[in-house]
Formats: C-alpha cells, structure tokens, sequence
C-alpha cells in the first residue's frame, strides 16, 4: 500500500523520471490516488516517518523488492525537501536488498540514488564511486536511459566538487545522448547544467545561450523544478556581469518557482543569492532580510550551509555603514 501510493505521487513532484516497475496489487489492496502536486507532496511529508519505516521493514521481514523499490520512488521528495538521511539510509538499505536477490536494475537505481544524496551530503569521491558503478551496470543491462541519466549526473557532481572541465565533459556526453534518446527531460537538465558549468569557468556567452535554451525546454517538459535552479543560475550570471537589477529579477522569478512547488532547499539557495545582490547593490537592510529568511530555511533542515550565512550575517554587522 505504501510503495503504490508513494508511486502515485511520482506523476505530480517527478513527472519526467522513468518511474520504479512495481508488482501487482492484491485485490483487497486500495493505494490512494491524488489530483495534484500540493496534495502529493503534504501525503509524502505527513507519513515520513511512516514510509522510512516501512522502507527498513520490508528488508527485515522479507520483502526486498519492497525494500528497494519504495525509496527508489520517493527519492523526488527526499531531495525536494531536503530529508538527506532518511534518503541516504533508505537508499542505504534498498541497496542491501536488491543486491540480495540479485536484482541488477534495482542494484543500480540504488546505487544511482545513494550517489545522489552523497553528493548533496558533499561526500563526492564516494558520489563518483558509486556513479562509476552504476555506469558499468547500465551498459551491461543495455539500458541506454540508465546510462544517460547516470553520465549526466557524473557531470553535475564534478560541477559541485568544482572540477569544471570533468563537468563540461560529462555533461556534453549527457545532452548529445539525451538528444539522441529524444529525452526531452534530460535535455533541460544537461543544458541547465552545462550552462551552470560554463558560468563558474566565466564563459558567460555560452552560459547564457545554454540556459536560455534550457528554460524553454523545461518549461516544455513542465520541469519546475529545474526551471527554478535554471532562473537562479541565471540570475547568478547577471550578478558576475554586475546586471543587478536583472540578477534580482531572475531571483525573484526563481524564488516563485521554487515556493509554488515547494522546493525548501532551492529557495534557501535563492535567497542567500538575492541578499548577496542586495549587498552589492548598497541595499544591506535587504540583504540581511533575505540571509535571515535563508538562514531559517538551512537550520530547519541541519544544512551545512547554515554556518555560511551566520558568517556573513555577521560580518554584515561589522561592516561600517557607508555615508
């Protein structure tokens, strides 16, 4: 009951992942379905408790295909809400029992998901490691999907370890398979990354050109979520540039991205972003506001960033004020 309904919610908060396969339901089975993303998303945040749970007790009574399937369908709201540990030890636990029925496509989405949270946790070494493994079991199933997403995703945490020509490098792999696949959803997120790539080297051009085309595709393919990270990035690009006034508009557009889906950690992102505009731009009233709001939102999920920005809220309040 709990892996069909958590399924259900994957149409609304991942609707362009390739969903888990899931067994036939008992006939006295009833999962619950929903209507929207908002209803979703408060299911999955009021039973948390519930389905961590239930991910390590499907392991301990028998059920590893539960086992590994279960947090292989919640890990868009593990990482929408920014619950890393519960996703790293349910993902932790799926991979003990898919690799205990051998199950390689499970192994690997498991893999794959416990990457993930690595990186997020900033433990890359061990992101790539597990990457590299998922790489090999998803050519050797023939899954060309698999491999795209997971070539893609080698490029996005060499992007978060600051290995920037590592990063160009996967992720060009990433968008010409994706456009090969006509995976329209990883187009957007190869482009919105390779863009993210290219602005850290300071090649604001190709930058730009990269997530211009990526917003068009993700609004396409309904991907408000990275539609959200791509207008933050751009809006990072036009603060290097000193565009201020375009930098804190494409912020702004990008915090109303992240609050309507419900993206906590993007948004504590975002405005950590638009207070150091507001800085540049003489505004420190503004800025201090919006590192506050940010510094609310990393606490309220024990985010390693937190201490980032109690260090320039305080420096903000040694700073001497200009005439």
């Amino acid at each position: 009951w709990f892996l069909h309904t958590a399924d259900a919610t994957c149409p609304f908060l991942t609707p362009g992942r390739k969903r888990v396969p899931l067994e036939p339901l008992p006939p006295d089975c009833r999962p619950l379905e929903f209507t929207g993303y908002d209803q979703a998303l408060e299911w999955c945040e009021t039973e948390r408790a519930n389905l961590v749970s239930a991910v390590h007790r499907a392991a301990a009574s028998g059920h590893p295909g539960i086992a590994w399937r279960l947090p292989a369908a919640l890990w868009g709201f593990f990482y929408l809400r920014s619950h890393l540990y519960d996703w790293l030890h349910s993902a932790e636990t799926g991979v003990a029992a898919a690799r205990s029925i051998n199950d390689r496509e499970g192994l690997a989405r498991l893999i794959q998901e416990r990457a993930n949270v690595l990186g997020e946790l900033g433990r890359y070494d061990e992101a790539v490691a597990d990457y590299q493994q998922v790489l090999i079991l998803y050519r050797e199933l023939g899954d060309a999907v698999g491999t795209s997403q997971t070539v893609g995703n080698l490029g996005n945490v060499h992007l978060q370890f600051g290995r920037l020509d590592k990063a160009v490098e996967w992720l060009r792999q990433a968008l010409a398979m994706d456009r090969h696949l006509g995976r329209t959803w990883g187009v957007g997120i190869a482009l919105a990354n390779l863009g993210d790539a290219y602005q850290r080297l300071g090649r604001f051009d190709e930058a730009t050109s990269c997530l211009e085309e990526a917003l068009s595709v993700l609004r396409t393919s309904g991907n408000r979520w990275v539609e959200g990270v791509t207008l933050d990035i751009l809006g990072t690009v036009a603060h290097r540039l000193h565009a201020l006034d375009d930098a804190m508009e494409h912020y702004h557009q990008a915090l109303a991205v992240h609050r309507d889906i419900g993206n906590r950690w993007g948004e504590g992102h975002t405005l950590a972003h638009l207070g150091d505009a507001y800085l540049d731009a003489g505004e420190r009233e503004a800025a201090r506001t919006s590192w506050r709001r940010a510094l609310v939102i990393f606490e309220e999920f024990g985010h390693q960033d937190a201490e980032e920005i109690r260090d320039r809220l305080r420096r903000l309040d040694t700073q001497p004020r200009s005439s």
